[in-house]
């Protein structure tokens, strides 16, 4: 089954998919006009079957204004896309992919852009995981 890994920001999404069984970061779609008809465009041309949302907690498991923010994008997304969607806490997934970036040597300024479609890809693949433990 084909999954499309996304990780909505104010600015930016970032778009990941799954291949045998492994999130790879895809694309950062511009949070401006026109996003959904890119969005649907790359759930047509792979042949997405499903679709997993980071939807950040609080450290305590509540709900923060990022929470509220990736609810609302899932709500634009459900009638966009038509394919099921689940939502996958991704705390510290953002923060997680600029460290390694960091640790790896590339720069912050360089991290703008790059780090959207890893945090995706980051949060796919927890998704993946999890199903491979169940």
């Amino acid at each position: 089954m084909r999954v499309a890994g996304f990780d909505p920001g104010l600015r930016r999404i970032g778009v990941a998919l799954s291949v045998d069984g492994a999130g790879f970061p895809l694309a950062v779609v511009p949070r401006t006009s026109g996003w959904q008809d890119r969005v649907r465009g790359i759930v047509d041309d792979y042949r997405v079957e499903m679709a997993v949302v980071g939807v950040p907690l609080s450290l305590d498991g509540g709900e923060t204004e990022s929470t509220q923010m990736a609810r609302r994008f899932i709500v634009e997304l459900q009638p966009l896309i038509g394919l099921p969607i689940v939502e996958v806490d991704e705390r510290f997934s953002s923060r997680g992919v600029e460290r390694a970036l960091t640790e790896a040597g590339v720069s912050t300024r360089d991290q703008r852009g790059r780090v959207d479609d890893l945090a995706a890809a980051d949060i796919l693949q927890r998704y993946l995981d999890g199903l491979h433990r169940a």
